[in-house]
């Protein structure tokens, strides 16, 4: 019986986790929703999404806001009007050393102490990845 509690508790535990996955979120700059028009029953959203390209997770996404938007929990039919990629503005290369002149040698100091010192760099560069583009799609929602 304790068995059974414990794996309806992990069940539930996925299921919330994916769950939040899914879950539409207003634009922050980077990825969410923007509200084009809105009537009483239709609304065209943009939805910017990063990430790999996963067709359910993004139908999943795009339906979850409308619902949002919409006010009711009612499957919507969805129709694509554009999908654009557009370069991801939070993704910055981060300059090094001294630039000289118009040229791309630079010079630095190899043995300076960083603000990152006790990490290992390839964790860091790992922690920092952003994909460099975002898709943008377009929907109306009915």
């Amino acid at each position: 019986m304790q068995n059974l509690y414990k794996i309806t508790g992990l069940i539930l535990i996925a299921a919330g986790l994916s769950a939040c996955q899914s879950a539409p979120r207003q634009f922050n700059g980077q990825v969410g929703y923007q509200i084009e028009s809105k009537s009483a029953d239709t609304a065209t959203l943009a939805y910017t999404l990063a990430g790999r390209q996963n067709q359910q997770l993004d139908k999943n996404k795009l339906q979850r806001a409308c619902q949002k938007v919409l006010g009711t929990s009612k499957q919507y039919k969805l129709s694509i009007l554009s999908v654009n990629e557009i370069i991801n503005p939070a993704v910055q290369s981060e300059q090094f050393g001294k630039t000289l002149g118009n040229s791309r040698t630079s010079v630095g100091l190899s043995n300076t102490p960083s603000l990152h010192g006790g990490e290992d760099y390839a964790t860091r560069q790992s922690l920092d990845t952003r994909p460099a583009t975002l898709r943008v799609v377009r929907y109306t929602c009915s």
